[in-house]
């Protein structure tokens, strides 16, 4: 990678570059409505999501990418992006992969799409937006050192969900989540059907899955009214209660935390 030509890759970003060994940090934004058509990066890039949000098109797949998202990019995938009604402000790190060829589990880690919210990983992102507007003289060390961890943290949680291998019973309660996230249930319900503790299952799968039961069940339900938003015609209100929602408002409330746009919204900046 050519440290000294990266910022110039990232003009359309004006705020804030910084290069480290290994790494081209860069906070800015896109201005709101705005887009990208497809491209590629030179190398794996690490982005987090400050403020406002977008939509990432990939391989005929469509990502939404609200605050708080952590994602990485794989060096060489083609992707486009569209910029929501609000600015856009966010991290991006590209990342010199050709570092890590004797850490095959980091080196692969950087090869492999990311795409979760929250976590260690996004406090590590946030911990280094933060570091990029502090004038100090130990700033760059801390800002390396950070990049460091965030990527050791991607390949950490790489490996532990490669070696992971779950009881029977957590992987039949993930199959009664995903079949029945459209009705009304509960940890209780579900651990009745599999015979196991409501405590061990709430534990077992916020370990396994990173996130608890409910909350698998408002992104299922969310997904599932995206998807119909953009393939059907049908009114919001339908749409709501067939995703499980108890009413218009309450898809409304959940869908705008979740993506950080309104259903509406969302159906008119895809087309319909």
């Amino acid at each position: 990678m050519d440290l000294k030509r990266s910022p110039q890759r990232l003009s359309r970003f004006p705020a804030c570059a910084v290069e480290v060994p290994g790494f081209v940090i860069t906070l800015g934004h896109h201005p709101a409505g705005s887009a990208l058509p497809k491209h590629r990066h030179d190398d794996p890039t690490i982005c987090f999501v400050l403020a406002g949000g977008f939509s990432e098109s990939t391989a005929g797949r469509v990502a939404e990418c609200p605050p708080d998202i952590l994602k990485l990019t794989p060096a060489g995938e083609p992707h486009s992006n569209r910029f929501g009604r609000a600015e856009t402000r966010g991290l991006r790190i590209d990342v010199d992969r050709s570092r890590y060829a004797d850490l095959p589990a980091v080196y692969r880690a950087l090869d492999e799409r990311y795409h979760r919210a929250g976590g260690r990983g996004g406090a590590l992102a946030r911990r280094l937006a933060a570091e990029l507007t502090t004038p100090d003289a130990a700033g760059p060390v801390a800002v390396e050192g950070l990049a460091l961890e965030l990527v050791a943290e991607l390949a950490r949680g790489r490996v532990m969900a490669a070696t992971r291998h779950p009881p029977k019973w957590l992987l039949e309660a993930e199959e009664l989540v995903r079949a029945q996230f459209r009705t009304p249930t509960s940890v209780g319900a579900i651990a009745r059907t599999i015979r196991i503790d409501p405590a061990t299952l709430a534990r077992a799968y916020r370990r396994q899955y990173r996130c608890t039961v409910g909350e698998r069940i408002r992104m299922l339900r969310v997904d599932h009214a995206a998807r119909e938003l953009l393939e059907t015609d049908d009114p919001l209100s339908t749409i709501a209660l067939a995703a499980g929602f108890y009413d218009q408002s309450h898809f409304t409330n959940v869908f705008r935390r979740q993506l950080g746009i309104t259903p509406a919204a969302y159906r008119e900046e895809h087309g319909r």
